[in-house]
């Protein structure tokens, strides 16, 4: 019997978001007869932890990482003096040795194929170990914020390091190759766990909806990058017509609720904050909105076509590789002005949003051809 491949896949936290929901997806969809899978999480936290499939080992890492995924303005008391450390560290460059020596202290084997699952720290991370092949997968638009501005020259010469770059879309793809000028970069979609959504979306809906209006709906981190509050005055304008629920939480939870105080509608949208299945209110909505100011290719838009639902999003990196215009949504200027043009435009044809809806019962996502493009660079 031929010996399996032994992967390591790397990332910071596994915090709800994006990267950690979809690291999981792919190790679920990877064949455990295949590959011997370990997933080395720097600081070991996160809800996700709880979802990472079964024949999957989970290593942590030392102390060293335990502000890796920290913003330097959160940090007090023993976490900033680690945080200075760690930064120390990356600004004199002795962070290469640093890795190597941590990097003994976790890994007990050298591996086939290591899988930097977010871009930045875990790239230099995985550029600076000994297995023999490493991959590096970029999940950010990179034009619109560069996560590696303070650590360019470090990042850079670990890029020589890895042997391909996978961006999520041709926007990200393009994007970070003007920025690192790197050739070994191809473009691989993110895989999307399709049975898991269609059973969580038809499960029952514990916040029925019976008005009149158009169901609107947001499922986003309550974070500058998700622009709720451009949603907030985008739904002002048209709340006539409107039904709004908004579905999440974060740093921004105060501040959104006093602008939509100030408009004159926060009791007029439904929070309903974190949600462990938001699909089923997703599925019962005549309409998802997504106000991003930049993405990379978001999950949540695949999500909601699978759960039946046809999606407004503004033109942000990714969504123009998954809106297949006209069948499953519209994508206009990012701005309020292109949300509102549109909102007041299909308020006048509903018939349109159930025919969209009706159409989106036979949607695919093609997870058999994205784990195939994988498995051929392991």
């Amino acid at each position: 019997m031929q010996n399996k491949k032994k992967l390591l896949f790397v990332n910071d936290e596994m915090t709800m978001g994006g990267v950690a929901r979809i690291l999981n997806t792919l190790l679920k969809m990877i064949d455990k007869d295949k590959y011997d899978i370990d997933l080395l999480v720097l600081h070991k936290r996160g809800e996700l932890l709880s979802e990472i499939p079964d024949g999957v080992r989970v290593l942590a890492g030392t102390s060293f990482f335990d502000t890796v995924d920290l913003p330097l303005s959160s940090c007090k008391g023993t976490d900033l003096i680690h945080k200075l450390r760690l930064l120390f560290y990356m600004k004199t460059g002795l962070i290469r040795s640093r890795i190597k020596a941590e990097r003994k202290k976790i890994l007990d084997h050298t591996y086939d194929v290591e899988f930097s699952a977010k871009e930045g720290f875990c790239t230099i991370f995985t550029a600076y170990g000994d297995s023999k092949r490493k991959l590096n997968w970029i999940q950010v638009d990179y034009e619109q914020s560069n996560y590696s501005r303070h650590h360019m020259a470090l990042v850079t010469e670990a890029l020589t390091k890895i042997d391909m770059n996978i961006a999520c879309s041709e926007t990200v793809k393009a994007s970070y190759q003007k920025l690192f000028k790197t050739d070994r970069i191809c473009v691989i979609h993110n895989p999307i766990n399709e049975e898991r959504i269609r059973d969580l979306a038809a499960r029952e809906n514990p916040y029925p909806n019976n008005t009149e209006k158009i169901k609107l709906i947001t499922v986003a981190r309550f974070h500058p990058q998700k622009g709720l509050d451009r949603l907030i005055d985008a739904f002002t304008e048209v709340s006539e017509d409107y039904d709004l629920t908004i579905i999440g939480d974060g740093e921004l939870n105060e501040q959104l609720h006093a602008q939509a105080k100030q408009k004159g509608v926060d009791e007029r949208i439904h929070w309903l904050g974190l949600q462990e299945n938001p699909y089923p209110m997703i599925k019962d909505s005549d309409l998802f909105i997504m106000s991003s100011l930049y993405e990379g290719y978001p999950t949540i838009t695949i999500e909601t076509l699978l759960s039946e639902t046809p999606i407004l999003t503004t033109a942000v990196a990714g969504v123009g590789e998954q809106i297949l215009l006209p069948e499953t949504g519209w994508i206009v200027e990012n701005s309020t002005e292109g949300m509102v043009s549109k909102l007041k435009e299909l308020s006048k044809n509903r018939d349109l949003l159930k025919q969209y809806k009706n159409k989106l019962k036979n949607y695919h996502y093609e997870n058999d051809r994205i784990l195939k493009q994988l498995e051929d660079l392991f």
